[in-house]
């Protein structure tokens, strides 16, 4: 995953996107992932088979066109896609991520009386728009999909298991995301970097600092320790980097845990190419990379897709995927615009689905 977050001038607001990977393989085969533009191999155009069967690119496509309008409720959990448009090897889209199940109470802090301006019930639904980009060349292994971010979180709880699903369900393909990293690419992208800060992070205080610090034992869980590394460190750090974070969760647990205290992430902050950049470190998840830009509203539309599309070959490089120079141009076929692939209501079994921060 690859963080980009354009960040307010306080802590509560932060808007950016992140990026994830995907790939798609047959049942039963992840270590042989399928070209995206390739699925069926490259006979199938000729023997007329659906594009959403060979392609992968139509395939989701499809699977978001048939969720579009629509609104998927699962428990307290919604999800209508607004928006698809299909370009070249990419597809922009909008979502909109609902959640209800909450009783609370809206004032305003400027009201004279003080009086409730709205009362949310449970049937109540909050939902906040995120728009995204899918990037996925025709030989290429890896595809990208970029999610806007709000606050920290994407969503991705809510929109990946729909999308894993429904491609399962119509392709009898298995698509993973944020499943595969390029080992060299990622080693190579870290060897360019400066870096010039290192911080542990955990939400939550633990109880013995919560009682020094007079902290009730009911907010300890909102609060977040920090702890930094001095520079003396660094430079060991840098050698060690890839060997400890690129495939081993257990090695990656070890790290993020110092004395008696279990971190939540690790973020090493450095510049690579003239731009401020995070990586992130969790445990139970691939690294991810934060480019930071400050900003004090969320931008429109051409903006973020300006921001989005600029990141493209910088993130395509660091993570082995294939985009060539024109992914952003070509039209699609009148066939492949209609295609709409609809929700089935079981969920086959593919294995866990990707963490949601």
């Amino acid at each position: 995953m690859i963080d980009h977050f354009v960040e307010g001038t306080d802590s509560v607001g932060k808007y950016g996107y992140r990026f994830y990977t995907f790939s798609v393989h047959r049942a039963r085969a992840k270590e042989a992932p399928l070209p995206l533009g390739e699925l069926l191999g490259e006979s199938t155009v000729a023997q007329g088979t659906d594009a959403f069967r060979r392609d992968g690119v139509v395939a989701l496509y499809g699977v978001l066109n048939g969720l579009k309008d629509k609104r998927v409720d699962e428990k307290n959990k919604h999800v209508t896609v607004t928006s698809v448009e299909p370009v070249g090897r990419s597809i922009r889209f909008k979502v909109d991520l609902g959640t209800s199940g909450t009783n609370s109470t809206f004032t305003d802090p400027a009201a004279m009386n003080g009086s409730p301006v709205f009362m949310r019930a449970e049937r109540h639904i909050e939902s906040n728009e995120r728009r995204a980009l899918i990037v996925a060349g025709s030989k290429s292994t890896v595809g990208l999909l970029a999610l806007e971010s709000q606050s920290g979180a994407t969503g991705t709880s809510q929109l990946i298991p729909l999308l894993k699903r429904s491609f399962r369900a119509h392709t009898q393909l298995v698509i993973d995301f944020d499943a595969v990293v390029h080992e060299e690419a990622l080693r190579a992208f870290l060897d360019q970097a400066h870096i010039g800060a290192v911080t542990l992070r955990r939400s939550g205080l633990p109880s013995d600092i919560a009682d020094q610090l007079e902290v009730p034992a009911k907010d300890a869980p909102f609060g977040r320790l920090e702890m930094k590394i001095s520079k003396g460190r660094i430079p060991e750090l840098t050698r060690t980097l890839t060997e400890k974070f690129r495939t081993n969760s257990q090695a990656r647990q070890r790290l993020l845990s110092v004395g008696d205290l279990a971190f939540d992430e690790l973020n090493v902050k450095m510049e690579v190419g003239g731009r401020s950049t995070t990586l992130s470190i969790a445990a139970e998840r691939m690294p991810s990379f934060v480019y930071e830009l400050r900003g004090r509203d969320r931008v429109d539309d051409e903006d973020f897709y300006a921001q989005v599309n600029g990141m493209v070959h910088e993130v395509a490089g660091a993570f082995g995927a294939l985009v060539g120079a024109d992914w952003q141009t070509g039209d699609w076929s009148e066939e492949s615009r209609k295609t709409a692939l609809e929700l089935p209501t079981q969920e086959a079994p593919d294995g866990p689905e990707v963490d949601e921060s």
